[in-house]
C-alpha cells in the first residue's frame, strides 16, 4: 500500500472509531429466508478452486438456451475509473469477462451507466437499456450494480419479460455499515463530498447504500421485489474474506473487514455477507474473496477461480433447477 493509500486508511479507521449501539446491524445478522445453493456450488470447487472441466461440462449442457440472448454486465460504483484502466489490461474490470464470453460466440457488453449516479438515475438507465434492445437478455451485476438492476426492475415490470436471469454478486441490498460511517457525520460527509466530487461523483450514490436506507427501500418494495424475483431468475453470490471467513489467509486483512467482523457481521471488506441475499432468491456464499476479486483481474490476482468459469458454474445451475422445475 502506498503512502496515499495508508493515509486513506487511517481516515477510514478514524471514521470507524464512533460508538455503535448494541443492536446495531441487528438486521445484518441474521440470513434473508431464500435457497441456498451453497452445496451445488461446493461440488464444483476443490480446496476453494473451481474445477474448469467440470465446470465446462455443466456448461456445455445449457449454452445453447444462452446464445439467443445478450449477456448485460453492470458495474459498481465509482468503477468508471477501473473501466478505463481495463483498456490497457494490467487491471480488467468486467472486461476480461466480456471478451472471453465474445471468444465464445455469446452477445456480451457492459451498461453504458454513470458509476457515480443515484440508484434511481442508473435504474432508470438500465430499463432504457433493456427496453431498447428488445431481446433476451441475462443481467450480470457487481456491487452496487445490483441496485442500481433491482430499482429498474421494481419501478418498470414492463421490461422483466426480457430478462430470462439475473446473477448479483456481492450486492449490498440491506445496504453497508460503511455506507453509514462514510455518509453518518457532517464531518464524514464532508470529507466523502469532496473526495467524491474528484471522481465525478455523488454523495448520494454512498448514501443509497446506507443500512437505513436500504432497509426502507425493502420494506416500502417488499411486495415488488416478491414479483420481481417470481418473474426473473435470480442467484445471488456473496463473499466472506479474512478474519471474516475464520480461516487464515496470505492476503491482508482490510481494516473496514475486521470492523464489521467485529460487529459479527462476515463480509467481504465492504458488503456484510447477508446483506447480499434478496429474500426469495437462490444463493452461494464464497469465501476467500474479498470485494471486487470476483469481478477483477489484474497481473498480482493470485485468484482462485477464473471469473468466466465461476459464471458458467452458476449459469449452470440456474438453468439445470429451471429446467427440472419445468419437468416438475
Amino acid at each position: 500500500m502506498n503512502l496515499a493509500g495508508a493515509r486513506a486508511w487511517g481516515r477510514l479507521l478514524m471514521w470507524l472509531e464512533h460508538e455503535t449501539e448494541t443492536d446495531a446491524f441487528a438486521r445484518l445478522r441474521r440470513t434473508p429466508l431464500a435457497s441456498d445453493d451453497t452445496a451445488r456450488l461446493d461440488a464444483f470447487l476443490a480446496k476453494g478452486k473451481l474445477d474448469t472441466g467440470k465446470a465446462d461440462v455443466a456448461f456445455r449442457r445449457v449454452a445453447h438456451r444462452l446464445r439467443a440472448s445478450h449477456i448485460l454486465f453492470v458495474p459498481a460504483v465509482l468503477s468508471g475509473i477501473a473501466l478505463k484502466a481495463s483498456r490497457v489490461r494490467l487491471v480488467e474490470y468486467l472486461t476480461h469477462q466480456v471478451r472471453q464470453l465474445r471468444d465464445e460466440g455469446f452477445d456480451a457488453s457492459i451498461a453504458d451507466i454513470d458509476t457515480g449516479a443515484t440508484v434511481e438515475r442508473n435504474g432508470e438507465r438500465l430499463a432504457e437499456i433493456i427496453a431498447a434492445r428488445h431481446c433476451p437478455t441475462w443481467i450480470v451485476t457487481h456491487s452496487k450494480g445490483g441496485l442500481d438492476t433491482l430499482h429498474a426492475l421494481v419501478a418498470h415490470p414492463e421490461i422483466r419479460r426480457y430478462v430470462d436471469g439475473w446473477v448479483a454478486f456481492q450486492a449490498p441490498f440491506h445496504g453497508s455499515p460503511i455506507a453509514d460511517v462514510a455518509s453518518g457525520t457532517k464531518r464524514a460527509r464532508r470529507i466523502s463530498s469532496a473526495a467524491l466530487k474528484i471522481l465525478g461523483a455523488d454523495l448520494e450514490a454512498i448514501g443509497d447504500i446506507d443500512t437505513d436506507r436500504r432497509a426502507r427501500y425493502m420494506d416500502e418494495h417488499a411486495g415488488a421485489i416478491e414479483q420481481v424475483l417470481r418473474d426473473v431468475p435470480t442467484m445471488c453470490v456473496g463473499t466472506v474474506s479474512g478474519s471474516s471467513a475464520g480461516s487464515a489467509s496470505l492476503m491482508p486483512d482490510w481494516p473496514t473487514g475486521r470492523w464489521m467482523a467485529s460487529l459479527g457481521l462476515k463480509n467481504d471488506g465492504l458488503v456484510p455477507v447477508n446483506s447480499t441475499i434478496l429474500p426469495g432468491s437462490r444463493f452461494v456464499k464464497l469465501c476467500g474473496f474479498a470485494h471486487g476479486q470476483v469481478a477483477t483481474n489484474h497481473v498480482l490476482s493470485g485468484r482462485k477461480v477464473e471469473h468466466v468459469d465461476l459464471l458458467k458454474v452458476l449459469f449452470a445451475l440456474m438453468l439445470e433447477r429451471s429446467a427440472s422445475q419445468a419437468a416438475a
